[in-house]
């Protein structure tokens, strides 16, 4: 083994540990993921669509929006729950 892939005592450096056990955790999706993946349901794709231009609106037409999304995505889980 390599001075960079060993330790001075001959364990295997962090980096190389790392380097050679694949990650079991999938990398989380970014917020534009999450904004333009459909969900397959309708009703949240269309609630997670307002989403897309909020940064483009005032603070206050931003919070109407959040708040109107939050409100749509909690109807929507009253709804599947039953």
């Amino acid at each position: 083994m390599s001075e960079s892939a060993s330790t001075a005592a001959g364990t295997p450096s962090p980096a190389a540990v790392s380097a050679a056990v694949p990650s079991a955790v999938p990398a989380a999706p970014t917020p534009s993921d999450l904004l333009t993946a459909a969900t397959g349901d309708d009703a949240v794709d269309e609630a997670l669509g307002r989403l897309r231009e909020v940064q483009t609106l005032d603070l206050r037409a931003q919070l109407a929006t959040f708040e109107a999304v939050h409100e749509a995505l909690q109807d929507r889980l009253a709804d599947a729950e039953g």
